[in-house]
């Protein structure tokens, strides 16, 4: 899934455009590091007033389909900046990491493993749950062996963000990478994969005596049934189970204590906030007032906005960063 339209497009719809740098954000140094034949690039290391022997915070970005990772870039750019200079004495200073995603920018090898169904793609499915799956792994990788290629600091402190096809791929984090991630913060991302592909290949939910957003919970056998030929080519049994007991984890796994923040757009045609909230009301029903009550799960859903990450978003996630590491 891509970001919105245009700033153009997005501005001639009455939508909040996406997210561009300010010429006025100073840009921090840029390191890049290749971890087991994947490149990534390292911000904010240079800046560091104690470049060793301190704890640091660790941003890892994941940006979305069809784009690079010049786009997570940005978004690393001004949080550090603001991180810096929000007036407030921290706990750790930060730094972060962004790479190309599997078959994006420069690791890109089939251009048409990025098409939709409605672009001609009969493999969408596959092909995007396969890439959020891989890439998941790419983080996982990272996370495990950064800490070798940069001994100056005795503790990492990593936190994972994600924006739209990233958004997906930190859903699958927590329970990939459990205990590694101590907090997420996650843009128009969906925590149910099968709700949202089988509603996109045109199922019809009330006909199965549920809600879209609940599509997961229905079991293949029953999906089938409803089908036509093409839906399930494009949707075969072994990727639904691959999917649903993903989705199964984060709806089970995901864990309370640790802080999330969702962003969505009101007016997200493509990844719609139904699912967010659906899966937070379910969260706080099966842990009582542990992820509400404690404020470690937030839910922000900007109106004037489409399927994007704007400047409040960027800057509240700046803001909920400094609020966990401030002294």
């Amino acid at each position: 899934m891509s970001a919105s339209s245009s700033p153009a497009k997005a501005a001639a719809n009455g939508l909040e455009p996406r997210f561009s740098l300010p010429p006025s954000t100073p840009l921090s140094s840029k390191r890049s590091l290749v971890i087991g034949g994947v490149q990534i690039y390292i911000y904010g290391l240079d800046e560091l007033k104690q470049p060793s022997g301190v704890e640091v915070a660790v941003l890892y970005l994941a940006h979305n389909r069809t784009r690079t990772y010049l786009v997570t870039e940005g978004i690393a750019h001004e949080i550090l900046h603001r991180y810096r200079t929000d007036g407030r004495e921290k706990r750790m200073e930060t730094i972060a990491v962004t790479m190309n995603m599997r078959n994006h920018g420069d690791r890109e090898i089939s251009p048409e493993a990025n098409l939709t169904w409605g672009d001609g793609n009969e493999n969408h499915g596959i092909d995007l749950l396969s890439i959020i799956s891989g890439s998941a792994q790419d983080f996982k990788l990272v996370l495990d062996f950064l800490p070798a290629y940069l001994p100056q600091f005795p503790r990492f402190h990593n936190v994972m963000m994600g924006v739209s096809l990233g958004g997906h791929t930190v859903w699958r984090m927590a329970s990939l990478a459990p205990n590694q991630l101590e907090a997420f913060a996650i843009v128009v991302g969906c925590p149910s994969l099968t709700s949202l592909l089988v509603e996109r290949l045109g199922i019809d939910a009330a006909a199965l005596g549920t809600k879209g957003e609940e599509l997961h919970k229905v079991s293949y056998q029953r999906l089938e049934k409803v089908m036509n030929k093409q839906q399930r080519r494009r949707w075969p049994r072994a990727l639904a189970e691959l999917v649903r007991e993903g989705d199964r984890k984060v709806y089970e796994e995901f864990p309370p204590h640790v802080p999330l923040l969702m962003c969505n757009g009101v007016h997200d045609r493509l990844v719609p906030a139904r699912y967010t909230s659906s899966w937070l009301e379910t969260r706080s029903l099966q842990n009582g007032d542990l992820a509400l009550g404690k404020n470690n799960a937030k839910l922000f859903i900007q109106e004037n906005t489409g399927h994007s990450c704007t400047k409040e978003m960027v800057s509240m996630i700046a803001e909920w960063l400094g609020d966990m590491y401030k002294s």
